[in-house]
């Protein structure tokens, strides 16, 4: 309310003290003329034309009325007099409709300016965003802020128009928006209805000669270039975003077909082998050699069955269709359980274990644990020298006490440079799969003195409670 009676303050009380004080202190009519064209071109530029209007007016009045003869009427002795208060009238209204006109383009002017740098700033949050999810959205949000919108969002075309994905939306969303903005959506040109808070504007976002969506501005004032260039901005990041998704699609399928071949190849070479063993010793059984041929047959055999009863293991783990049973399990346990499914192994070559006796148990599925060291130790048996040792240490956590630190360490050619599937083996990638899903982790480091060390790092059993012993 005090703002809408200023602009009248200024004009008729900054009137009334130019009369008193020019008549008081007798200004002739010229200064008197003067100070009345200051008054009125304070009231337009805070009130406007109407304002600035009445204030020529009341100035004129005045100025007739205390400044020229005879004084205290309406009337005018001599001609020239009635020529100057013409002309103080008339340029009074021009001067009023200048002042207006010129703080009508100012006002142009720093509506463009802040528009241009609304834009410049929504190019640049819309372009350094990240390919995170809701990074588009969040963009969309900062352009309705920039466009002084109260209300609106960003919606997205799944295919057509009536199938509609809301990425960003803030205020109310009534039925009807869905209408206007599939309207938008098939006739690809922007609507504009009247607004109490401005104006609703709906905008198309159009990316390769199709409508992908509609940006809906509802309350605001920005002009109608400004929306539209806001909207090319956000259907060029639109564009950005469904580009990066798609190569981050096909980055995926590309490795996941390099991964799937590795792992083809690694297959195809350990389940390959075993059977070109059998094959061989077969063929010394036809020769007439019994004995050592048919233990390496049950041995290969056997190879062979762990092998694919691993694989059903890690697909069904990785599927979801069975989940780990923990248990409390003693490392020495596990070394014993090794013993006896790798006798070939034992028998061939020293086998060093050793239990810490600070080791706790661990709180592993006893089966998949001793899935995962047989595959450990049949790899390094194979990358071994004849006669080198292998060594078993099981150990508490160096530096986490939850946690049970396995190692199978050989004397083996090493850590490979090269890091697929196939240069790894298939048995190392089980290993890992097994171990994961009892929440552990696995690696293989070079060994100190030459070969690897394969280190198992799985959960630590809790130790009971002094209240339960």
């Amino acid at each position: 309310m005090a703002r809408r009676l200023a602009p009248w303050i200024i004009a008729l009380g900054g009137t009334a003290a130019v009369t008193f004080l020019g008549h008081e202190a007798h200004l002739g009519p010229s200064t008197a003329g003067f100070a009345f064209l200051i008054v009125v071109l304070f009231a337009a530029l805070r009130g406007g034309l109407l304002v600035g209007a009445v204030a020529s007016i009341a100035a004129t009045l005045c100025y007739n009325y205390f400044f020229f003869p005879p004084f205290y009427t309406f009337s005018i002795a001599e001609p020239l007099n009635w020529v100057a208060l013409g002309a103080f009238l008339v340029t009074s209204v021009i001067v009023s409709r200048l002042v207006i006109a010129a703080r009508i383009e100012a006002d142009r002017a720093e509506r463009r300016r802040h528009e241009l740098e609304s834009l410049h700033r929504l190019s640049i949050d819309l372009f350094t965003a990240t390919n995170r999810v809701g990074a588009l959205g969040e963009a969309a949000g900062r352009a309705l802020k920039h466009l002084g919108a109260a209300e609106g969002g960003l919606v997205l075309f799944d295919g057509t128009p009536f199938r509609q994905k809301v990425v960003f939306w803030v205020g109310e969303k009534p039925d009807e928006i869905e209408d206007l903005i599939a309207g938008v959506g098939r006739h690809r040109e922007p609507l504009e209805f009247p607004s109490p808070h401005g104006r609703d504007v709906y905008l198309p976002l159009l990316i390769g000669g199709h409508t992908a969506g509609t940006l809906v501005a509802r309350g605001t004032d920005a002009s109608m270039q400004a929306l539209v260039s806001a909207s090319r901005l956000v259907g060029i990041a639109v564009e950005r975003e469904k580009f990066i998704e798609d190569n981050a699609h096909i980055e995926a399928l590309r490795e996941s077909e390099t991964l799937k071949t590795s792992l083809l190849r690694a297959i195809s070479h350990d389940l390959t082998t075993p059977l070109t063993a059998i094959r061989i010793h077969t063929e010394a059984l036809r020769r007439g050699d019994i004995g050592e041929p048919l233990a390496g047959i049950i041995g290969e055999t056997d190879r062979l069955r762990r092998r694919i009863d691993n694989l059903l293991s890690m697909a069904r783990l990785e599927a979801g269709k069975a989940t780990p049973h923990r248990e409390p399990t003693p490392p020495a346990d596990l070394f014993h359980a090794v013993r006896e499914n790798l006798p070939l192994v034992f028998q061939s070559r020293p086998v060093r274990i050793r239990v810490e006796d600070d080791c706790p148990d661990a709180n592993v599925d006893p089966s998949l644990i001793l899935e995962v060291l047989v595959n450990l130790i049949e790899n390094a048996h194979r990358v071994s020298p004849n006669g080198a040792p292998i060594e078993l240490l099981a150990r508490v956590h160096p530096t986490e006490a939850a946690m049970v630190r396995i190692e199978v360490l050989d004397r083996g050619p090493g850590v490979p440079e090269q890091s697929d599937a196939t240069q790894r083996g298939l048995g190392l990638e089980i290993a890992r799969s097994l171990a994961t899903a009892n929440d552990g982790f696995f690696e293989i480091t070079p060994r100190e003195g030459g070969g690897a060390i394969a280190r198992l790092d799985v959960p630590a059993a809790p130790l009971p409670s002094m209240e339960s012993a």
